[in-house]
C-alpha cells in the first residue's frame, strides 16, 4: 500500500493552504504551508516544513523523520524549535496517511492527510496544550514538482 501514495512516502516538493483556528477563539487565520521531502535512503525519510500564517512575520519551521515504515504503519519524529523533539506513530491506508503524538508532556495531537487524487490530499490536524485548549487546522496540500 504505500506505493499508492506520494505526499511523506517520496521525495518531492508540496504546496498547501488553509485555515487554523483556535477553541478559545472565533477567529481563523490564513496559512500557506511548503514541504520539502527528502529520500536519502527508504530506511529514513527527511521532511522540512515551512508554515506561514497570516500576519505573522517568522515562518515556522518543522522537521519530520518517517522510518519503520511498513504496508501500513511508519514512526514519525518532529523537530520544531516550540516543542523540542517528539515522536509519534503513523498508519497508511489505500486513502489516507495519519500521524498522531501522545505522551508528552505539554504537547499531543494529530494529523490526517486524505487523498483526493493524483498528488492532492486534504488534510485535518487538531492540537491540544496543556490547558486544553485547542488548535483546529484544515486545508489542501498538493505537489508542485
Amino acid at each position: 500500500m504505500v506505493e499508492l501514495h506520494s505526499f511523506i512516502l517520496k521525495p518531492g516538493q508540496w504546496v498547501g493552504e488553509g485555515t487554523v483556528s483556535f477553541s478559545a477563539s472565533p477567529e481563523q487565520l490564513y496559512f500557506i504551508t511548503k514541504w520539502e521531502i527528502n529520500s536519502k535512503n527508504k530506511e529514513r525519510i527527511q521532511c522540512n516544513q515551512e508554515v506561514r500564517m497570516e500576519g505573522g512575520e517568522e515562518p515556522l519551521l518543522n522537521k519530520f523523520h518517517v522510518f519503520d515504515v511498513t504496508d501500513n504503519t511508519f514512526k514519525i519524529i518532529l523537530e520544531n524549535s516550540i516543542v523540542g523533539q517528539v515522536s509519534g506513530t503513523g498508519i497508511i491506508d489505500e486513502k489516507t496517511i495519519a500521524w498522531e503524538f501522545r505522551g508528552h508532556i505539554g504537547f499531543q495531537g494529530y494529523e490526517v492527510y486524505e487523498a483526493e487524487g493524483d498528488d492532492l490530499y486534504k488534510f485535518h490536524a487538531e492540537y491540544a496544550s496543556p490547558d486544553q485548549f485547542r488548535t483546529i487546522i484544515d486545508g489542501h496540500v498538493r505537489r508542485t514538482d
